[in-house]
C-alpha cells in the first residue's frame, strides 16, 4: 500500500459525515464522547473499575477573523523571523542560489506544510491531508504584522546601560 497525499492544498475542505458533526453556513459543532476509567481500591486486595463517560460538544466558527499580531520590538531572533517570513511569502520572493532559484514558502510550518493520516480510500491506499483543510485557519500571509519601534530603543538602550555599568564599576 501507497501513501497518498492529496495535491491541490489550496482548495481542498475536509468534511465529515457522521451524525456527531454538523456544518452551519456558520459553525462546524461536533459532539465528542470522552470515555474512561475511575479505579478504586478497596483494601488492599480488591480494585473495582467503574466506566465514566463526558459528553463534550465542539464548536468552530467556519468564518476566519482577521489576525493581527503586536511585536513589542522588532529587534529579537523571534519578531524578526517571524516578520521575514510572512512577507517573503506575502511578496512571493526568490533567489538564486547554487542549486538553482529558492522561493519563499511555509516548510516547517506545522499549520501549513503538516499533513494528517485522515484514512484509508476505497483502493487501501492510505490518504494524507494537510492539517490545514481539517478546521478553518488563520492564512499566514493575511496575518497584519505590527508594533513599535520604541521598544527595540529602549531594548537597545538598556544594553547600553548594562555595558556602560559593568565596565565602570
Amino acid at each position: 500500500m501507497c501513501s497518498e497525499v492529496a495535491r491541490d492544498e489550496s482548495a481542498m475542505e475536509v468534511k465529515v459525515q457522521s451524525p456527531n458533526v454538523r456544518y452551519t453556513p456558520d459553525f462546524i459543532e461536533s459532539l465528542y464522547k470522552y470515555q474512561t476509567t475511575e479505579v478504586h481500591k478497596n483494601g488492599g486486595h480488591q480494585v473495582v473499575a467503574i466506566p465514566r463517560e463526558t459528553n463534550y460538544t465542539f464548536r468552530t466558527a467556519r468564518r476566519v477573523p482577521r489576525v493581527g499580531v503586536m511585536l513589542a520590538g522588532w529587534g529579537g531572533n523571534n519578531g524578526s523571523t517571524v516578520t521575514a517570513a510572512v512577507l517573503a511569502n506575502k511578496l512571493g520572493l526568490s533567489w538564486q542560489t547554487k542549486e538553482g532559484t529558492q522561493s519563499a514558502n511555509y516548510y516547517g510550518s506545522m499549520t501549513q506544510a503538516t499533513t494528517v493520516l485522515l484514512g484509508n480510500g476505497i483502493d487501501g491506499d492510505t490518504v494524507h491531508v494537510p492539517l490545514k483543510s481539517l478546521v478553518p485557519m488563520v492564512e499566514p500571509n493575511d496575518i497584519i504584522i505590527d508594533g513599535t519601534i520604541r521598544s527595540l530603543i529602549c531594548l537597545q538602550l538598556h544594553c547600553l546601560l548594562v555595558v556602560c555599568i559593568s565596565i565602570f564599576t
